[in-house]
C-alpha cells in the first residue's frame, strides 16, 4: 500500500473516531463535551482577535471550552509547545512549523489565524518601487526563508539567495534603523510594526505589502502536538466551531474588536488599529492546504529545509477537523449571516 493510501487510511479512521465518539458522547448527555476543558495558548504580540471574540461572546462557555492564553515571545516559542507548556500557537508563521515538521518534529498544521499578516516591505521615504525585481541586487534586512517575498522570485526565474544581499537583524526595531541609516535598502517587517511604521512616514516609506507579492501567503496557521491533535478531536472540533463563529463577527465588528484587542493586550487603540483595519490584515480560520503546500515548495526550493527522510508535509496538514467544524456551525448557524457562511464553504474548497 502506497504512503499517500496509507495516510488518507489513518485520517479517515480518525474522523471516524470522532464521529463515533460524538455520537456516544452526544447520545448520552444531548451535547458533545470536549475531551480536555482547558487549552493553553501561546499568544503573540499581537493577540488572536478570533480567542478573544470567542471569549467576549461566550462562544467558548456554550461548547465546555476554557481557553487560557499565555503571552509569549518568538524565542523559545514553540520548545515551549513541543515540551507540553502550551498547547497551540497561531501567531508565529508558517515557515518555522514547515521547518520543524520537515525535520521530523510531530507537529499537525489544522487551522489558521492570519492569512495575510499586514507584514510592510520598507524602505526609505522617496524610494521608487517598480514590484518585487526591484529587491535584486540590493540590502534587505530578513531572509530567504520568508517566502511571500523570495517565492514570487523564485516563480520568475531568479534566485533569491545569491541575488540578493541579506542583512541579518532579528529585532524588527533594528531593521528599521538600518533603513534609516542605510545598513540595509528594504526591510521586511512583523505585524505589530506598523503603528512605528506609520508614525514615520516622512522618513519611512511601506514600498509593498507580502501580501501583495504572495497572496493569501499563509501568514499564520495554528499548529499543535500530533498527539495533542489525536487525542483531543472533538475538542479541536469545537475549538475550530467558536473560531469560525468569531471570525463571522469580526467581519461585522472591526471597529469593536479593535478595542477588544487593545483592551486584552493592554495596548493603545492606536497601535491595534494600524494593522487591524489595514486591508492587508486578512485572518480566516482555514488551515488553507494548498498555500501551506505551495509555501513548502518554496521553502523547499530555496533549499532552506532540512527534511527528515519520509516527511512528507501533507501527513502534517489536517483538513478533516476544520471541514467537520465548518459543516456543523454552517448547519447551526447559516441563517445568521448566510453570505458569510457561503463564502467560508467555497473558501474552503478552492484552498483545500
Amino acid at each position: 500500500m502506497n504512503k499517500r493510501l496509507v495516510s488518507m487510511t489513518v485520517r479517515v479512521l480518525l474522523l471516524s473516531a470522532l464521529f463515533f465518539a460524538s455520537a456516544t458522547i452526544a447520545g448520552a448527555s444531548g451535547a458533545e463535551k470536549p475531551e480536555i476543558d482547558l487549552i493553553k495558548w501561546g499568544r503573540g504580540n499581537s493577540g488572536n482577535i478570533l480567542v478573544t471574540i470567542a471569549k467576549a461572546q461566550g462562544y467558548f462557555d456554550e461548547v465546555g471550552l476554557k481557553v487560557e492564553e499565555i503571552p509569549m515571545d518568538n524565542d523559545g516559542v514553540f520548545t515551549a509547545m513541543l515540551s507540553g507548556q502550551v498547547d497551540i500557537l497561531s501567531n508565529f508563521g508558517t515557515n518555522t512549523p514547515l521547518r520543524l515538521i520537515a525535520a521530523g518534529d510531530k507537529l499537525t498544521i489544522f487551522g489558521g489565524f492570519m492569512l495575510t499578516g499586514c507584514m510592510p516591505v520598507i524602505a526609505k521615504a522617496g524610494t521608487e518601487w517598480k514590484g518585487v525585481e526591484d529587491l535584486l541586487g540590493k540590502k534587505v534586512a530578513g531572509n530567504a526563508g520568508q517566502y511571500s517575498v523570495t517565492g514570487p522570485l523564485l516563480d520568475l526565474g531568479h534566485d533569491p539567495v545569491k541575488e540578493i544581499e541579506w542583512v541579518q537583524i532579528s529585532e524588527d526595531s533594528d531593521k528599521l534603523a538600518a533603513i534609516l541609516n542605510g545598513t540595509a535598502d528594504y526591510a521586511i517587517m512583523g505585524t505589530d510594526q506598523n503603528y512605528s511604521i506609520q508614525n514615520m512616514k516622512d522618513r519611512i516609506k511601506v514600498v509593498a505589502y507580502c501580501s501583495d507579492l504572495t497572496p493569501n501567503y499563509s501568514c499564520c496557521r495554528m499548529e499543535a502536538r500530533d498527539k495533542f491533535v489525536q487525542d483531543n478531536p472533538i475538542a479541536i472540533k469545537l475549538l475550530l466551531k467558536c473560531l469560525i463563529r468569531a471570525q463571522g463577527y469580526y467581519e461585522s465588528h472591526k471597529k469593536e474588536s479593535v478595542s477588544l484587542m487593545a483592551k486584552q493586550l493592554g495596548a493603545d487603540e492606536d497601535y491595534v488599529s494600524a494593522y487591524m483595519l489595514n486591508e492587508h490584515y486578512r485572518i480566516n480560520v482555514d488551515p488553507i492546504r494548498k498555500p501551506v503546500l505551495r509555501a513548502w515548495d518554496y521553502m523547499d526550493r530555496i533549499g532552506i529545509l532540512e527534511k527528515k527522510e519520509g516527511v512528507n508535509p501533507e501527513d502534517h496538514i489536517n483538513v478533516e477537523l476544520y471541514k467537520a467544524a465548518l459543516d456543523e456551525v454552517v448547519a447551526e448557524h447559516r441563517s445568521e449571516n448566510p453570505e458569510f457562511y457561503d463564502r467560508m464553504v467555497a473558501f474552503y474548497n478552492e484552498n483545500n
